[in-house]
């Protein structure tokens, strides 16, 4: 279910970002991962905030329920207590590596009340579902939080949704706090369409100042109007770092991306043609005050959503050269990384990426990418054309052109051209 709609206070007066990201086991021994991707914005009198994130439950076979929430609304705080939102949630369910006919999609629209204290929250909301599968008409949700329970350390959390009047949907668990970021979670649930489960596992959270481990992330989200195949992809990352010192660091970074097929039209139901995670570990060392060199580590895994086809992997492994610790950080006007090594699947392997700035002020900065990855069998390009607010959390709108070309065969595909918003965060 919706992170914020167990009643948080988030904190609209000023830009924030957070993530959440929870990994563990469950009742059925899945692997259970839920990563969630939040930002806030405010404007006179309140704000508004986007949010998305997936929950995927894998057996061995890495097949299994992916849940994906795409939520977005405004909230506005009445005196120091009273919390009033307007929200609209997208859920969709699809499986992996598995034949799936239909897909359960709902839109909840909902109007919330909250009173947010110190220890306690509690909320209340109503509305109707739009646009959604069979069945979905009405409904009242009520959750609520108790941080601090029995001792500090221990928050305890449940929500109820009642649709039709008729049919109850519950979640309920606790927090088990380690230290300010990680958490020990257990939660039981019964969701939409979805048999009871149990869930125990850890939690890592973001804090809005100096964040144990966590150094950036992003989340984008762009539209192909003129593509025959994708209508939309969503993508997002974050990095970890777990040893800085002044000349050397170690650095964690988890991503996805999800290129969403056309259907119908653009407002049919959303089927993703695959889910892809990248998973990279990197060794850096400090040569030269603008120059920095790493031993890399990329593991890419493409998972088929609703159809019954393998998943395909590879690992690349290699030595890159950066002008900065991170590529998205608008340090420098010119930003570059190369990389260079072998893939164990498609063999030798070279990554590049340059950024340079356009124009900018204190308040707006202009900007081009030009992202490229080859290896023996195909050549992948990405160049996109970014504007960026700057601030807390960066604002980054951009248009794009991608495609993938094989050097092997004559069947390329076709470039695809992007406009979209992204959001970065930088700790």
């Amino acid at each position: 279910m919706p992170t914020a709609a167990r009643g948080e206070d988030t904190g609209a007066r000023q830009k924030r970002a957070t993530l959440l990201v929870e990994f563990g086991l469950d009742s059925l021994e899945r692997r259970y991962y839920h990563p969630s991707f939040r930002f806030d914005f405010p404007f006179k009198g309140g704000g508004w905030f986007s949010e998305v994130q997936y929950h995927s439950r894998m057996n061995g076979d890495l097949q299994g329920a992916i849940d994906y929430w795409v939520n977005a609304g405004m909230q506005k705080t009445v005196g120091e207590k009273l919390l009033l939102e307007l929200r609209l949630n997208h859920f969709c369910r699809h499986e992996t590596l598995r034949d799936t006919l239909y897909v359960w999609s709902i839109n909840e629209v909902l109007a919330r009340v909250g009173l947010v204290g110190k220890h306690f929250n509690l909320a209340f909301g109503a509305g109707p579902f739009i646009g959604s599968s069979p069945g979905y008409r009405e409904l009242l949700v009520l959750n609520g939080e108790w941080r601090g329970a029995l001792f500090p350390e221990l928050s305890l959390f449940a929500e109820l949704k009642l649709v039709n009047f008729a049919r109850l949907y519950y979640e309920g668990g606790f927090y088990l706090a380690l230290n300010r970021n990680v958490d020990i979670f257990f939660r039981n649930t019964r969701h939409y369409e979805f048999p009871n489960t149990s869930y125990l596992g850890l939690r890592y959270r973001s804090s809005d100042g100096d964040s144990a481990l966590l150094d950036t992330m992003k989340m984008l989200a762009g539209v192909s109007p003129f593509d025959n195949r994708f209508k939309l992809e969503v993508e997002g990352e974050f990095k970890m770092e777990f040893f800085r010192a002044d000349s050397r660091r170690v650095a964690l970074g988890i991503g996805f991306e999800t290129p969403v097929l056309n259907g119908d039209s653009f407002f049919s139901q959303f089927w993703p043609a695959r889910m892809y995670y990248a998973i990279g570990l990197d060794y850096e060392k400090k040569l030269a005050p603008r120059l920095f060199a790493a031993w890399v580590a990329r593991y890419r895994l493409a998972l088929p959503v609703d159809k019954d086809r393998s998943f395909t992997a590879s690992l690349f492994t290699g030595l890159a050269l950066r002008n900065q610790p991170e590529f998205d950080v608008l340090d420098r006007d010119v930003r570059f990384e190369v990389a260079a090594g072998y893939n164990f699947k498609r063999g030798l392997e070279f990554d590049g990426e340059l950024g340079l700035k356009i124009w900018g002020n204190h308040s707006l900065s202009v900007f081009t990418e030009m992202k490229a990855q080859v290896d023996e069998k195909r050549m992948h390009i990405d160049l996109r054309l970014l504007a960026s607010s700057g601030g807390r959390v960066e604002l980054r709108p951009y248009v794009g052109w991608k495609k993938d070309i094989q050097l092997r065969t004559d069947q390329d595909g076709e470039g695809r051209f992007l406009f979209g918003l992204g959001f970065f965060k930088k700790f």
